[in-house]
């Protein structure tokens, strides 16, 4: 054998046993049921940064962070893996096992409450964490938007950036517009409702005279569309005491 293939083979042993060495070292955390996609980035990025890249040692870390109830789930493949892809198998295993189905996602998104206490580009974070791989359809912007206070929504009603599907540059654009108007929307945001009221004109451009009549109306318990339109109103939103005050009256006569 020659001093070269000699010094090459030396190379080999080397980077092998710096391998297995990084490999001894990795304490990855326990699998994260409810977070199974993020976890999975998290450990490659450990794999990553310590050369692991054997896939029966990636395998073998992945199966020890399982805990007893996830292990005992997936016992059919662990006691039989297949002979090549076996850390590629048990992810897409457990991704397909833990991840949330496209009803379930669906069903997360139309189930949001408002803001709350965050401001719009979290909510969207949060969104798209829900959304995880699945590719969003054209309700996913409308859904973002609903849980905005009005005058958002108004705002951005205008702009191309809801269908554009660039969602993080339309959470910008209406953090932008809520920290612009802060004030502005803090009784908004106290308010359970206020991602479904009617987007309505002001009372303003009813007319002064109109619009304190409105007012009037509004505080006697009749709802915005009773209030604009009289008994002409084509809808009613609840609470509304409309027509049990007319039914009070025509008793009256």
């Amino acid at each position: 054998m020659s001093h070269h293939d000699g010094d090459e083979n030396a190379a080999a042993s080397g980077a092998a046993n710096v391998g297995a060495t990084c490999a001894a070292t990795v304490k990855l955390p326990d699998f994260w049921q409810h977070n199974p996609r993020p976890w999975f980035q998290h450990i490659e990025a450990q794999f990553q940064l310590r050369g692991i890249t054997q896939d029966v040692t990636k395998y073998f870390h992945v199966v020890a962070a399982l805990d007893a109830s996830t292990t005992a789930r997936a016992m059919a493949l662990l006691e039989a893996p297949p002979v090549d892809g076996k850390y590629d198998a048990l992810k897409t295993f457990l991704l397909q096992l833990f991840e949330l189905s496209e009803l379930e996602k669906a069903d997360r998104l139309l189930s949001l409450n408002g803001l709350g206490d965050s401001k719009p580009s979290e909510l969207m974070e949060r969104m798209l964490a829900v959304l995880g791989a699945a590719d969003p359809s054209f309700l996913f912007a409308h859904i973002f938007l609903r849980q905005l206070p009005v005058p958002v929504r108004t705002a951005l009603a205008s702009s191309p950036l809801p269908s554009s599907r660039d969602y993080r540059a339309l959470a910008v654009e209406a953090d932008r517009i809520f920290l612009a108007n802060r004030q502005q929307f803090v009784h908004a945001l106290l308010s359970p409702q206020h991602s479904f009221a009617p987007l309505g004109p002001p009372e303003d451009d009813l007319g002064t005279a109109a619009a304190v009549t409105a007012r009037r109306q509004r505080e006697d318990g009749w709802c915005y569309y009773h209030s604009r339109f009289g008994a002409k109103a084509k809808q009613c939103r609840q609470p509304c005491s409309f027509r049990a005050q007319g039914k009070a009256r025509a008793g009256a006569h």
